[in-house]
């Protein structure tokens, strides 16, 4: 198979952009007389004074004390970099107009990150939990859902070839408990964010401290995780396989393109999520560049572009070419494009 990549344009300045404002983090910026450098959740708290989403006068931090929804929503609605000041009224019972937290509530449940009781109040002195910020953390950075079978990859301690599964609070073993947030929680785990207590328990209802917190809007934002680019597995072949070609051909040429290091840092098609309310095969990538694959002796073109009416701001498409012969690309002196061209 004849393969030909093209790459248009780097993603890589916005990484460099976000993980040298993580990896900035100097020991100098975090005052609070209750943290000390060699804590476990230093940088985080680091992280959160660079987002201007905490106290930089406030004496302490107070990193084992629960942290309130209210709370919450402040420091949240900062690091997301929401527009507080016109906002929509929410109407919760208990978070007035003049409520010091009513702009970051009223901000986040206008994004629809989150939302009320159901007696019709936010419970803004409530405690968060677990469960809630594991629901919460995917719906703010579009993270899809795993399926039972995703989260049990993870939990399989007897190795691949077993179908039994170390049980816990979320997962009988075999599939998700019943339960609001297991699914957002097992899938918070098996990227990092979110782990489990020493008896590998999830407890979604326990309240999550403030250093707890800290440490997970770290992670997401260290990982990298709002860049990630998800999109349906299923609907790419079927629209290859629509164009004429074989199961074959629909495999080899979408394997050869998501295995393309000048376009993807790492894709994985192997991951079942929740995608439109029904699981299915999910390609999970971090993105270098935008890119296009042409296969010729298949008329095939594959192509990763930028793309602002989807959910994470990328796409990729694919399509079918005329019979006249592709122009091979050449080197340009322009250090902004890289073109490559590659033969099998």
């Amino acid at each position: 198979m004849k393969k030909l990549t093209k790459i248009f344009s780097t993603a890589g300045l916005a990484c460099t952009v976000l993980f040298s404002s993580i990896s900035g983090a100097s020991a100098t910026t975090v005052h609070y007389n209750d943290i000390n450098k060699d804590d476990n959740f230093y940088n985080s708290v680091d992280y959160l004074l660079e987002q201007n989403a905490i106290s930089r006068t406030l004496p302490k931090f107070r990193p084992y004390e629960n942290i309130t929804r209210g709370q919450f929503a402040s420091i949240f609605a900062k690091v997301l970099g929401l527009d507080v000041a016109n906002t929509a009224n929410p109407h919760f019972k208990d978070v007035s107009t003049t409520h010091q937290f009513y702009p970051y509530v009223s901000a986040l449940q206008n994004e629809g990150i989150l939302g009320g009781k159901v007696d019709g109040t936010f419970g803004i002195n409530d405690p968060l939990t677990r469960g809630q910020m594991a629901g919460i953390l995917t719906k703010a950075y579009g993270i899809l859902l795993l399926d039972d079978e995703g989260y049990g990859s993870i939990r399989n301690i007897y190795g691949t070839e077993s179908d039994y599964r170390y049980a816990n609070d979320i997962y009988n073993g075999y599939s998700y408990n019943e339960g609001q947030w297991n699914d957002d929680l097992g899938t918070l785990e098996y990227l990092g964010i979110m782990i489990g207590y020493g008896d590998g328990n999830m407890y979604p209802n326990k309240p999550i401290n403030r250093s707890q917190f800290a440490n997970m809007i770290y992670k997401v934002e260290q990982k990298g995780i709002k860049d990630y680019h998800y999109q349906s597995y299923n609907d790419l072949r079927k629209q290859i396989s629509d164009l004429g070609l074989s199961i074959e051909d629909v495999n080899k040429s979408l394997e050869e393109f998501l295995n393309d290091k000048a376009i993807f840092e790492w894709a994985d098609a192997s991951i079942t999520s929740k995608i439109n309310g029904s699981y299915q095969s999910t390609i999970y990538a971090k993105i270098i560049a935008e890119g296009e694959m042409i296969f010729e002796d298949l008329r095939l073109i594959i192509e990763l572009k930028k793309d602002n009416t989807k959910p994470k701001g990328w796409w990729i498409s694919v399509d079918r070419y005329a019979t006249a012969a592709v122009e091979e690309p050449t080197t340009t002196d322009d250090t902004s494009t890289v073109e490559t061209t590659v033969t099998e």
